[in-house]
């Protein structure tokens, strides 16, 4: 990205050498100003088996659009997953995060022959217990691995519960050594709240081209950092037409070379 800046500031300047002199002076000491901060907050807890190398526990997130100034660190975890419903709430203060690894589901028995209605019922009964254990926990956000059923989503919605869905292992463990929590394999023996991780907020930013970034934010000196830079790649200039920068868009979703 950063390459591609420079040859367009090379390109638009009178004087190339100066340009490209001034902007690449202004990312370096963007990028030393985020690496010192990063530095100076990353504290790994050696006693529960971090590493003393704080590179695996900092990210950089390089989002389309915006300027060299925009770059800013975050003491937490920031990634890209947008809420199961729009009506849920996009921030949270002091948030209680609880984590499952797999889904809320109702799983059918095979090999068996039941009538509609008393398969609907089961699971309307089934999902109605497994919820009710959620609640006893009071979580204010939910995160699975795996999907959640309609009606597991709908009673959530009512308890002012966010969801968020389909988020890999790896980034569950991130999130749970950030917050504290426990990575649940299951939520039937759970008896108490002790298992639930705390950020101080819980929020989820759109930016152009409706692109949604989730962050957890911890208090006081974090065990992980994340710096978000921003630039504007050659593929998505403002020089292109709408619907050539959607499509450029809907090819680099589906991991697909856009040339």
């Amino acid at each position: 990205l950063l390459q591609g800046e420079i040859k367009e500031a090379a390109s638009s300047s009178p004087s190339p050498d100066a340009a490209v002199a001034r902007l690449t002076d202004l990312w370096v000491n963007t990028l030393m100003t985020l690496a010192t901060r990063c530095c100076a907050t990353v504290e790994p807890d050696v006693r529960s088996g971090d590493l003393l190398d704080i590179r695996p526990y900092c990210k950089v997130k390089v989002i389309p659009g915006g300027t060299v100034g925009d770059s800013a660190y975050m003491s937490g975890v920031v990634f890209h997953r947008n809420v199961a419903h729009k009506r849920m709430a996009r921030s949270v203060s002091d948030a209680r995060i609880m984590i499952l690894n797999g889904g809320v589901e109702y799983t059918r028995t095979e090999n068996r022959i039941a009538s509609l209605d008393t398969l609907l019922e089961q699971e309307e009964r089934y999902m109605e217990i497994l919820v009710t254990k959620i609640f006893k926990l009071r979580p204010d956000v939910l995160i699975v691995s795996r999907s959640v059923c309609r009606k597991a989503q709908e009673l959530l919605l009512r308890a002012n519960i966010v969801l968020i869905q389909f988020v890999k292992p790896e980034l569950m463990a991130r999130i749970a050594r950030q917050t504290g929590a426990t990575v649940l394999t299951s939520i039937d023996h759970v008896m108490n709240s002790t298992i639930l991780g705390h950020c101080r907020r819980f929020r989820l930013v759109s930016f152009r081209d409706n692109d949604v970034w989730s962050d957890n934010e911890t208090v006081g000196a974090s065990p992980g950092g994340t710096a978000q830079r921003k630039s504007v790649p050659a593929l998505l200039s403002r020089d292109l037409p709408n619907h050539e920068r959607q499509a450029a868009l809907a090819a680099r979703r589906l991991g697909e070379e856009v040339l």
